[in-house]
């Protein structure tokens, strides 16, 4: 029998305690654009900003490598060619050989003055020996460029041109007297030029001026002064009477209406304003019809003035022919000393000049004698200093590829400082009018408009209207007096005066009572009478124009001369390159000086204003000074703008060559009506214009660098003051 088992039932074991931690629910994260962010914008402009950097840093290295190695002093090579020809000179450039082309070499080798060319390409094959002699030399000469030679004799020559004295017979007694020599001779030299410039150049000068003292007392003695109106000497005294009548009024109207209604203020301002133009008028008309200035020069005054002419030409003749003697004395000792150096070509000898091939070059005529070959550094460095000195303190010579740019390093700052003080003070003023005086409205924003679109036009377009307006209108103006066709007659001049007088009269009381009265609205009668004035200011002055440019009493400071065919201020000169350039940068400095203005914290003015400071104390105390940096800010851009241009100025004043400079020790000191040189036009004038492109090509970078030295130098002093007044204007920090 089966035995059954009842087992009891197992129970289900227990669940384990579950976790109470939440469930999270993963969301997939969306990935921020980085145009959300602005991050491609911020490599754009970082690159835009890298690119702009790195082009101003190329455009400098190039001008400071190739401009700064120029006067370096390189080997002179000898090369014996294939054919047997034999030639001096110095490597400047070098071509790889292509397809249609072999290697080829540009060698400097001058001697132009006897028919060889002043550069020379040749082929690298063509060359069977190049070596580098040290007794060869580059002479640099007053004219016809260098030549490139050996030296073999320095000899003291008699007038006939026979040989006195053989001082050096070879090369090495050549080099070892040259430097002494040389140096004498070149004092001697500048001693010569110094004369004639200086010395004789005053005689000319003062036996010039004379002579148009004569000139011009021929001619008004000439004129017809009985046709101008002048007053009596009774005349004269009823106008000194009236002049002091008039200040009486003003005086005795000086305070009033200053405490009473407004109308009474009218009257008292009215009255004041008259007066002085009254005041004024008086005394144009006095100056203008004075009695003595209707004395008429006899024949008998001219023969005296004409005799007294004749004695100090003879006594400044006296003066001219003692130093010229001296002079010929010089040249004649100079010309003794003379040297032979041959080129290797021809074996010709370095001339004294091209029609005087025959005669050995003077000592005096070689600027310096450049020995690169044996030269060690420190040789070489004094070469590359003395040239730069030669260049930065001379004049220019053979056309301007040689010798320096005073004369130019002169002419472009006096131009950028005239321009400067010109422009800054009617920049500012315009500025001032159209932001703190000026009724904002539709005239003003055409006006600042019309600033904005100056500063597109081409600037040969200022060049053509300052050659017609200030050189060929202003500058005739100023040398001979109104023209035939604008002249007015002597009774239209005094009507118009009259007129005048009483128009700007009319203008200020039309103007005082267009202004309504304190705390009342414009009248319809107010703005019609507003409208009034402009027309009438506008016939006032145009009424002061036609007084000025018809005048029949004014016959112009230069008429002598001009007489001649040689006007003064009627050609082109540096006072109206500086005006010319001043307009074109005008915009400039109107819209940087407004934005200065605009600056200055509304808080100021109104603490100002509540102190009880008038409109004009509080721009002279307070917004002109706290806009002081934004000011300069605009005279560095205008200098740095006008600096630069160079077609204006080609139309208005700058020239290829001018010994004369606009500044020097003769008064009047400045002379504004003479041409000058620029460096902006003397680079055009190397690159483009030169007789010798190749030799003159080196000295294009050159005075690059020195333009872009120059114009930085002056910005870098405009910055500096600026500097200083803003950290002035900061006041101390605590």
């Amino acid at each position: 029998m089966t035995q059954s088992t009842l087992e009891p039932p197992q129970s289900a074991p227990a669940p384990e305690p579950q976790s109470q931690v939440p469930v999270v629910q993963q969301h997939k994260r969306r990935r921020t654009l980085p145009s959300a962010i602005g991050e491609p914008m911020v490599w754009l402009t970082g690159g835009a900003l890298t690119v702009c950097l790195a082009m101003i840093a190329m455009l400098f290295t190039m001008v400071i490598i190739n401009g700064s190695k120029t006067f370096w002093p390189s080997p002179i090579d000898r090369l014996e060619l294939e054919s047997g020809e034999v030639v001096l000179g110095i490597a400047t450039a070098h071509e790889e050989a292509t397809r249609e082309t072999e290697a080829r070499t540009l060698y400097r080798t001058g001697n132009r003055d006897i028919g060889q060319a002043s550069f020379r390409w040749i082929n690298d094959s063509a060359v069977a020996d190049r070596t580098q002699p040290d007794d060869a030399v580059m002479l640099e000469r007053e004219a016809w460029g260098v030549w490139f030679g050996i030296p073999e004799q320095i000899v003291r020559v008699s007038e006939d041109g026979t040989e006195t004295e053989v001082i050096a017979d070879d090369a090495e007694a050549y080099f070892a007297s040259f430097d002494e020599l040389h140096e004498s001779a070149r004092a001697d030299k500048r001693v010569i030029d110094r004369m004639k410039k200086q010395d004789l150049g005053q005689i000319n000068a003062r036996l010039d001026r004379e002579r148009m003292e004569i000139q011009q007392a021929q001619i008004e003695a000439d004129r017809d002064q009985s046709k101008l109106f002048r007053f009596g000497w009774v005349g004269w005294g009823v106008l000194a009477l009236l002049l002091v009548g008039f200040s009486g009024v003003f005086y005795k109207v000086r305070h009033y209406g200053t405490e009473m209604g407004s109308s009474v203020a009218r009257q008292g301002k009215l009255l004041r304003a008259g007066s002085v133009v009254a005041i004024v008028m008086t005394l144009i008309s006095m100056w203008v019809g004075a009695p003595w200035a209707n004395s008429q020069i006899t024949d008998a005054d001219l023969a005296s003035m004409r005799a007294d002419l004749e004695l100090r030409e003879q006594e400044l003749q006296l003066e001219y022919d003692a130093i010229l003697e001296e002079i010929h004395a010089i040249e004649e000792a100079d010309s003794q000393l003379r040297v032979t150096v041959v080129e290797e070509t021809n074996g010709q000898f370095a001339p004294t000049s091209q029609t005087l091939a025959d005669q050995r070059l003077h000592m005096s005529q070689i600027v310096r004698q450049v020995r690169p070959n044996t030269m060690g550094l420190q040789e070489k460095a004094g070469v590359y200093f003395s040239r730069w000195w030669e260049f930065l303190s001379t004049f220019p010579r053979e056309a301007n590829t040689e010798g320096g740019v005073y004369p130019v390093i002169i002419g472009t700052v006096l131009l950028t400082l005239l321009l400067t003080i010109v422009v800054t003070p009617m920049g500012v003023i315009a500025a001032l009018y159209l932001r703190e005086y000026a009724k904002q409205g539709f005239v003003t924003s055409m006006i600042r408009i019309a600033v904005n679109n100056l500063a597109g036009v081409p600037s040969i377009v200022y060049g053509v209207f300052g050659l017609g307006f200030f050189c060929y209108t202003v500058g005739s103006y100023v040398d001979v007096g109104p023209s035939a066709t604008t002249r007015m007659s002597v009774s239209g001049w005094w009507l118009t005066l009259l007129l005048t007088g009483f128009m700007i009269v009319a203008a200020i009381a039309v103007r005082l009572w267009s202004k309504p009265d304190p705390g009342k609205v414009p009248t319809s009668m107010n703005i019609a009478l507003q409208r009034v004035s402009w027309l009438v200011w506008g016939i006032s002055v145009l009424g002061l124009v036609l007084l000025v440019s018809g005048t029949p009493y004014f016959n112009g400071l230069f008429e002598a001369r001009s007489s001649e065919g040689t006007p003064t201020f009627g050609a082109r000169g540096l006072l109206w390159a500086s005006l010319t350039l001043a307009l074109l940068t005008l915009p400039v400095v109107i819209v940087a000086t407004e934005e200065a203005i605009a600056a200055v914290p509304n808080s100021m003015r109104e603490g100002s204003y509540g102190c009880g400071a008038s409109k004009w104390q509080t721009l002279r105390r307070i917004v002109l000074p706290g806009a002081l940096p934004g000011i300069l800010t605009g005279a560095i851009l205008a200098m740095a703008r006008g600096a630069g241009e160079v077609a204006p100025l080609m139309l208005v004043g700058a020239v290829k060559l001018n010994q004369d400079l606009p500044v020097d020790s003769t008064a009047p000191f400045l002379h504004a009506d003479r041409s000058f040189m620029h460096l902006g036009f003397h680079i055009y004038d190397l690159g483009f214009q030169s007789p010798d492109s190749q030799a003159a090509r080196p000295l294009v970078w050159t005075t690059t660098l020195l333009f872009l030295t120059i114009v930085f130098a002056l910005n870098l002093v405009a910055i500096v003051l600026r500097a200083k007044v803003r950290s002035r204007m900061a006041g101390p920090t605590v």
